[in-house]
């Protein structure tokens, strides 16, 4: 049988600048649908360039711009190229994809120095792209965007790749199969990620749109099983703990090194805003920014532990259950698992 591709997991010091919580989207589970108005505004370049110097000092070598919606920032172009000027080898930016839909503006962040671009998107149709984006016209605009960033990558233009980073909810899950043909057949995205819904923000305690995990983790063996035996894409999924995947799944390392994405995710510290920061917990603050790194913030502030993590052997590896998730559900389905991780659930160098 011919396996999926394996993805490598990138060693390089990875630093995400929010670069202001303002967006052009209204999707029904943003984290940052409740923000404040100065929580919106464009974080101001001066700032914005200090941060990309200091990281750069730092021996980061990886930076990825962050919103809200990043492509809105007025100055987007000029930051993606001062980090070329100061030494970052991936330059990446997380985004709707809508203003990438003008080509001519997606062309000039390539020639600034961008080098990959992850597009959120959740739907295989008009209907479902739109519903969640909470735009009319986003699905368009979406495929236009992955369409032009596809053939620019088959150019060379963006060495880190394109992806796409789908949020897995109730309105979503039961499509998941046709939305996985969608990107990996239609438009050929070779990179997909699957990550479960973080019930906060615009869903926050939604059940309307928050599954339980063993009616989404149908839906997602199902979809590794077809990217197995048939696309062979880079497909990683987050949010999953490790004991609800099944047990022949979390027993073969090879998959485990394959598709959890918390094995092969960048060590990656951020940086925000610290004005309206939800459990301080894991963060310093410096300048009016609040920096932490991802891992630690999410173990440690926005997951929590359920009551069988306690004698559970995949802790190593797995982070727990999102805080949003217990308070919706419990965490009576959550079972210890024995030792079965690869290497202990160390994640490898490369």
């Amino acid at each position: 049988m011919t396996t999926a591709q394996e993805p490598r997991r990138d060693v390089r010091r990875n630093v995400e600048i929010n670069v202001g919580k303002g967006c052009n989207g209204r999707c029904v589970f943003c984290l940052d649908g409740q923000v404040s108005a100065a929580q919106r505004a464009p974080m101001e370049f001066d700032e914005l360039a200090e941060e990309i110097r200091s990281w750069a000092a730092r021996g980061h070598r990886s930076v990825g711009f962050l919103g809200g919606e990043p492509t809105i920032h007025p100055r987007l172009v000029d930051a993606v190229a001062l980090a070329r000027e100061q030494g970052f080898t991936r330059i990446a930016i997380a985004t709707n994809g809508r203003r990438l839909a003008d080509t001519a503006f997606a062309d000039r962040l390539m020639d600034a120095g961008l080098t990959r671009v992850t597009v959120s998107m959740h739907g295989h149709t008009a209907a479902l792209e739109d519903r969640l984006a909470g735009v009319e016209g986003a699905y368009v605009q979406k495929v236009t965007a992955l369409r032009h960033l596809r053939g620019r990558q088959d150019e060379g233009r963006l060495p880190d790749g394109v992806a796409v980073n789908m949020v897995l909810n109730a309105w979503n899950c039961e499509h998941l199969l046709r939305i996985q043909r969608f990107f990996c057949q239609e438009l050929g995205i070779p990179d997909l990620r699957i990550n479960f819904i973080r019930a906060e923000g615009n869903a926050a305690g939604s059940r309307e749109l928050t599954p339980r995990y063993r009616d989404a983790v149908r839906q997602l063996m199902k979809a590794v099983a077809l990217n197995e035996t048939y696309y062979r894409a880079t497909l990683t999924f987050g949010g999953f703990p490790i004991c609800v995947l099944p047990r022949s799944f979390r027993r073969d390392p090879d998959l485990v090194r394959r598709y959890v994405g918390e094995y092969r995710d960048m060590d990656t510290d951020c940086s925000i805003r610290s004005e309206g920061v939800n459990s301080p917990g894991h963060l310093s603050v410096v300048d009016g920014r609040a920096h932490f790194n991802w891992k630690e913030r999410k173990r440690h502030d926005l997951k929590s532990p359920a009551a069988a993590c306690g004698d559970c052997a995949a802790t190593t590896l797995c982070e727990g259950v999102w805080n949003a998730y217990l308070e919706i559900y419990g965490d009576a389905e959550f079972k210890a698992v024995d030792g079965v991780l690869p290497e202990g659930g160390a994640v490898p160098e490369a």
